[in-house]
């Protein structure tokens, strides 16, 4: 919890009234796109239940197909220089197609989330739609199955992790799943925490204001962050906007020790609650 004697993250506890912003589900089995009760977000983009996903990898007819989904697992296996097959707790594997133009190398021991577009697979299409070259040979088994054309990659960090060992996540893009925890001293921050964490600074977020889409988050609640992670100094800290003075600013560093900082470039409401410890 927050150190309710520093003035610098003293959380503001007031309730306010949360906004669905088009979910984002951390859970290992779970897909989703959008939230509330099956109403339409978007024209071409409707609410997908984990139910209607369960097996999505083994049914090309899924009424998933054609929708985006955003999808985090630790379990993952390289297919070439393009793709990887994402292994679910419980479900079917799935292969995601990289189409982000940049490369992504697969970490070790640290879940990854992607978001994309569920299609049909079929090689020589997804090379032509997406300017792709893949090795043929390694998709046999994925011909005519339901597949995701990513759109983004990040890895997903929980925030204990990316607080100890911070170094690996320096200028690459992350998305972090955890619990907001307001602060008073501005606007364009908050905190993250996660269930079973004992700690009372957690990882500072910078850049939030005008990221969550018009929404308004609810103190403690569950959401996902994506962004960058920098290192934590008194540059980032002034380009960040958050009405500190210099001496603010030494203060929390002071206190913010060996820590990273997210530059947010969305905030979402996650779709579930995450397990106590998860």
């Amino acid at each position: 919890m927050l150190n309710q004697n520093q003035t610098y993250s003293a959380p503001h506890w007031s309730k306010r009234t949360g906004a669905c912003l088009g979910a984002f589900t951390l859970a290992l089995t779970t897909l989703l796109v959008g939230c509330g009760g099956g109403e339409e977000i978007e024209e071409g983009r409707t609410n997908v239940t984990k139910e209607d996903v369960a097996d999505v990898a083994a049914d090309p007819t899924s009424p998933v197909v054609g929708k985006e989904v955003t999808i985090r697992s630790e379990t993952a296996t390289a297919v070439g220089e393009n793709s990887f097959v994402l292994q679910p707790e419980g479900g079917e594997s799935i292969l995601v197609v990289n189409s982000t133009g940049d490369s992504f190398v697969l970490p070790s021991e640290i879940p990854i989330q992607a978001t994309g577009t569920v299609e049909e697979f079929v090689v020589a299409d997804v090379e032509e739609k997406y300017g792709l070259t893949l090795e043929d040979e390694l998709y046999v088994d994925y011909e005519r199955k339901p597949a995701i054309i990513a759109k983004s990659l990040a890895l997903a960090p929980k925030p204990e992790q990316l607080a100890q060992a911070p170094a690996g996540y320096f200028d690459k893009k992350i998305a972090v799943e955890g619990d907001l925890r307001k602060l008073e001293a501005t606007n364009n921050a908050f905190a993250l925490f996660e269930e079973g964490w004992v700690d009372d600074v957690g990882v500072l977020v910078v850049g939030t204001e005008g990221k969550t889409g018009g929404g308004v988050l609810d103190e403690g609640e569950n959401v996902t962050v994506t962004g960058v992670a920098r290192q934590a100094n008194a540059q980032v800290l002034q380009e960040a906007n958050l009405g500190w003075d210099d001496n603010k600013i030494q203060e929390f560093l002071s206190r913010y020790t060996d820590r990273p900082v997210i530059v947010a470039d969305g905030v979402y409401p996650s779709a579930v609650d995450p397990a106590p410890g998860n």
